[in-house]
């Protein structure tokens, strides 16, 4: 998801913290994101058929750990975004039938964190959008999601990889300033290598492509 091969070039910067590390952090987690990952844990393939579980035992570790949570529902994706998105849904779920119950998992799952306690919002967009406006306005202290999107909408500080093994629970984290100071991309040059590269809302730019443009 988000810019293609991102994460691929932004991995020098990739640095596995103990889980521990996140304790009296607040962070914004990108809902959806959680349940995907919850419907494709191999452990739990053939045994649990909701991903409500994942959830729950998330939330309930990182908050023993001293995690504050605000997770972020999808809301409603830009027109541009909308044939990446049908073609996003098609490929995950096989047909809108399934699509629709995905969405009805979202709104339960919500449901869920409201008995437990646990805020949630509905972005007016993308939800790696809102995370990393939480993150940039110093409202979160990073953002948990796998869209790399999150880098170009400003985001300060990203999560993912989560690893939930009780001899030793990390998470991979990825810090802007390290971006920017390690890797000299500012996060317009990262705009540009999303219009190069391809991502949610315009394909890649091809080598004949620009083999016209330079030659021009």
């Amino acid at each position: 998801m988000g810019v293609h091969d991102l994460w691929s070039i932004v991995e020098p910067v990739r640095e596995a913290v103990p889980l521990y590390s996140l304790s009296g952090k607040t962070l914004a987690v990108d809902l959806s994101l959680w349940v995907c990952e919850a419907q494709h844990v191999q452990a739990m393939m053939g045994r649990v058929t909701k991903p409500h579980l994942n959830l729950f035992f998330r939330v309930s570790s990182l908050t023993l750990m001293g995690v504050k949570l605000i997770f972020v529902m999808e809301g409603e994706a830009p027109k541009l975004k909308s044939e990446t998105m049908s073609k996003r849904t098609e490929m995950r779920f096989g047909g809108s039938r399934k699509a629709h119950r995905f969405n009805a998992v979202l709104r339960e799952c919500a449901e869920m964190l409201d008995y437990l306690g646990v805020p949630w919002v509905t972005a007016a967009g993308e939800a790696e959008a809102m995370c990393a406006y939480l993150d940039s306005a110093g409202l979160v202290d990073g953002c948990i999601t796998n869209d790399g999107d999150a880098f170009l909408y400003g985001a300060r500080t990203v999560y993912r990889n989560f690893n939930m093994n009780s001899k030793d629970p990390q998470v991979d984290c990825y810090q802007t300033s390290r971006v920017q100071t390690e890797l000299h991309l500012s996060r317009e040059n990262l705009v540009g290598l999303a219009i190069l590269l391809g991502c949610d809302y315009i394909p890649k730019v091809e080598k004949t492509q620009l083999k016209k443009v330079t030659s021009e």
